[in-house]
């Protein structure tokens, strides 16, 4: 080979290589915009945490399990705190990560065993705006729902309204539900909301078929459909997590139930599942900034 055509083909050699690294260097720096440029999304979860109070707290592996499960999420809202004192809640926050606070409704109840609403949040991510305990005129909740009003950093403002229904007046209760959302839109002016929490809505106490009749599309979307939420070996979709078609619009799609039974070793342990709780949690993602959510 002459020396001319040895320097051309190590020339074209070099503007090939030359190629390639140009083509490496801007696919790995899109790529990084593209991680960079990810929307930012919050994880909510609903847990009936089951009779939570002083002799829950007492037992280190079941708080060890709850912590974790709870750390899990950005916001948390729970179901069932039974306790007269405040004082298994602040040591049960004490294990928490510092950023996270809460907020907590009055006791409720019509017999001696009354509950609270407690919701947990990662106050970093949100600020509470407003809370309120629906005032119930006409006796028809035995726990009213409890409604908190959270703002982000983004577009993505929304009332969280936490519900224990009542098991024997399951139908009742949910059906009074809508016009809790109504009031509740007008009250703080904000379409996004979502009702979570301990429906009681499957197997003998209600009928779940009728839920699509009570929360219509398009007016809501049902995220919850057959998915088992208990611990007991029956299969029934209790806790739910319904939303409006305004907080729709940042849904991510994903969602999931915690099934804590298989994702611990409980043959190591001195406890059982059912000593947690007798409810999974379950959770759902969402946007904080519209222009991330799936259309």
């Amino acid at each position: 080979m002459s020396l001319k055509c040895y320097n051309s083909a190590v020339t074209r050699k070099r503007i090939e290589l030359l190629f390639v690294l140009t083509a490496l260097v801007f696919s790995c720096a899109t790529g990084e915009n593209r991680i960079r440029e990810a929307p930012e999304s919050i994880k909510i979860m609903s847990f009936n945490i089951q009779i939570f109070g002083a002799s829950k707290m007492a037992k280190p592996e079941v708080v060890d399990i709850l912590v974790d499960l709870v750390s899990r999420a950005d916001i948390i809202a729970v179901q069932e705190v039974r306790s007269q004192s405040i004082n298994p809640v602040e040591q049960f926050m004490a294990l928490l990560p510092a950023s996270y606070d809460y907020v907590i409704g009055p006791r409720q109840g019509r017999s001696g065993s009354k509950e609270q609403y407690w919701v947990i949040y990662n106050a970093e991510k949100f600020s509470v705006r407003e809370t309120d305990s629906w005032y119930d005129e006409e006796d028809i909740f035995e726990r009213s729902p409890y409604a908190v009003y959270f703002t982000t950093h983004g577009t993505f403002d929304f009332i969280l309204i936490n519900n224990h229904i009542q098991p024997r007046a399951a139908e009742k209760e949910i059906r009074a539900l809508p016009k809790v959302v109504t009031y509740y839109m007008d009250l703080w002016n904000d379409p996004d909301v979502m009702i979570v929490g301990d429906f009681n809505a499957d197997g003998r106490y209600f009928d779940k078929t009728l839920l699509d009749s009570i929360f219509p599309e398009p007016e809501y979307h049902i995220i919850f459909t057959d998915e088992d939420t208990t611990v007991a070996t029956s299969h029934n979709t209790y806790d739910r997590f319904i939303i409006t078609s305004s907080a729709r619009e940042y849904f991510t799609g994903d969602f999931g139930v915690i099934s804590f039974d298989e994702i611990y070793d409980f043959g190591e342990n001195t406890i059982l599942p059912r000593n947690v709780s007798d409810h999974y949690p379950i959770w759902a993602d969402f946007f904080v900034e519209q222009a991330g959510a799936a259309r």
